[in-house]
């Protein structure tokens, strides 16, 4: 299949690129700076690899880039710049129907807040504690849901590259909804008690960047088991990630 991926260069964009690659596919790295790319790669252009050098900004020449491909892949983007990231993705899709049509199969990046709670009509961003950065997440999904697109949004937890660089096989995927079962006592209890389970869970979300590209790989195809839905991603049941990270000048620590 022929692959656009736009954020090429970035954690999540290098391993899709090197996945899609290694799976046979034609694809097209839409990146700022080529040179930062090659640099990446630390060899010349791999066959299979096109490279389209622009801005995410330029509506034009992602419409541009899109045309011909059988699927467009964004990792371009972070909740963290807020509305700029919700311009984004308004901007991708729009690009995208133009360049792909009806039906144009499209991947995006969300986070597990956007996700369902399981049996509850409620996404996870709208339970109390949950920080207000993550409402970008639900925007992107409603927009991306009014749209005319075969899309998917991957909501993955915290990511961490792969201990050995491979992708795990026992990871359970979900669709719509939490990628575990919410626990029966919350279903009598309010809603900062359904906030806490989850964050009891969060440890279980952190799974490697190389998790999540080989999940998305594998559901390219339009109209598959994830067409027009959201994709949750968690390690095997009894199994807990860890993250560490600064944030704001402190370590904070996931697990």
């Amino acid at each position: 299949m022929k692959l656009l991926i736009l954020g090429a260069t970035g954690n999540m964009g290098q391993r899709l690129l090197a996945q899609g690659l290694a799976r046979g596919h034609q694809v097209t790295a839409f990146v700022r700076n080529r040179v930062k790319l090659q640099q990446k790669l630390g060899t010349v252009v791999p066959p299979g690899l096109s490279i389209f050098e622009s801005d995410v900004n330029d509506a034009a020449a992602l419409r541009d880039a899109m045309t011909g491909h059988d699927v467009v892949i964004n990792c371009a983007g972070y909740v963290a710049d807020g509305a700029a990231f919700v311009q984004l993705v308004d901007r991708v899709v729009t690009q995208a129907e133009a360049a792909l049509g009806p039906g144009g199969r499209l991947w995006l990046f969300g986070g597990a807040a956007a996700l369902d709670v399981p049996g509850m009509d409620v996404m996870g961003v709208d339970l109390p504690g949950v920080p207000t950065l993550y409402k970008a997440h639900q925007t992107n999904f409603r927009r991306v849901a009014a749209s005319t697109l075969d899309w998917s949004l991957m909501c993955p937890g915290p990511m961490v590259p792969s201990a050995n660089g491979q992708a795990r096989t026992d990871l359970r995927i979900s669709k719509d909804v939490w990628p575990f079962p919410r626990p029966g006592y919350t279903r009598w209890l309010p809603r900062i008690a359904t906030s806490l389970a989850f964050k009891r869970h969060a440890p279980e979300l952190i799974v490697s960047y190389d998790d999540v590209a080989s999940v998305l790989l594998d559901n390219l195809a339009a109209g598959g088991r994830f067409s027009r839905a959201r994709v949750g991603v968690a390690l095997a049941e009894g199994q807990r990630g860890e993250k560490v990270y600064e944030q704001g000048g402190k370590t904070v620590k996931i697990g």
